[in-house]
């Protein structure tokens, strides 16, 4: 199988959903509350059982997973394509008394030299990624050699699955947002060039996230942990 057959390649990524709705929510914090991703807290430990000290956090929207990060006593920075979510993010991160490097951008083109960053976290945003090949090779350019990735991908029967427009096999259009599900078969061919170090199946229960899912949901995962290969 090659590399262009994992993926639909012809699909585009589609996010301004969020910065709409980081902007509605900005008065409030309505988007997320103060809620962290269940898998926060064993991610943390799995970054402190790997020695890392900086991470590079991937799609940090407002803050609230990267806050939990610097509380551990990581050095971090956070990348995200909504302006608004990394207002609310300085303003979180202050409010708490930590601080982390915080820049606008996207998957595919990080803002930082090759080979510098021990860890990435990238807590729900993989699944919005319509061709996530080219996040992967990014993630692998940026990481220091044997760095470690943390993510996790919608399955299946996330109870989300099927919500707005089909555009491709197990991908979604939502409120002009991409919405991308992964069979486990398909997700672990997907990271071949990657040492596996965690691959679980996590659940919980989300609460509404203001106007854009506006009401409680039941999520299931990929959690995966995976250390970048030295290529040959």
């Amino acid at each position: 199988m090659k590399e262009s057959d994992l993926v639909a390649s012809n699909l585009v990524t589609k996010t301004p959903g969020w910065e709409a709705s980081y902007a509605k929510s900005r008065s409030d914090n309505s988007l997320w509350g103060e809620s962290v991703i269940p898998i926060l807290a064993r991610s943390i430990e799995l970054l402190q059982a790997n020695s890392v000290t900086a991470v590079l956090d991937v799609g940090t929207g407002d803050g609230r997973n990267l806050l939990g990060l610097c509380q551990a006593g990581l050095f971090c920075a956070g990348v995200d394509l909504s302006p608004t979510a990394l207002t609310l993010a300085a303003n979180t991160l202050i409010s708490q008394g930590h601080y982390a490097f915080l820049i606008e951008g996207s998957f595919t083109t990080l803002p930082f030299a090759t080979h510098t960053v021990e860890a990435i976290t990238c807590f729900d945003c993989f699944g919005q990624i319509a061709d996530p090949l080219p996040a992967l090779s990014e993630f692998r350019r940026v990481l220091k050699p044997r760095g470690v990735l943390f993510l996790n991908a919608f399955a299946i029967d996330d109870g989300t699955y099927g919500e707005g427009v089909k555009v491709a096999e197990h991908t979604f259009e939502y409120k002009d947002t991409t919405f991308r599900y992964y069979e486990d078969q398909e997700l672990r061919n997907l990271l071949r060039r990657w040492e596996l170090l965690n691959f679980e199946r996590v659940e919980w229960e989300d609460p509404a996230h203001g106007d854009f899912r506006p009401y409680p949901h039941r999520h299931v995962n990929h959690f995966v942990v995976a250390r970048s290969k030295v290529l040959e």
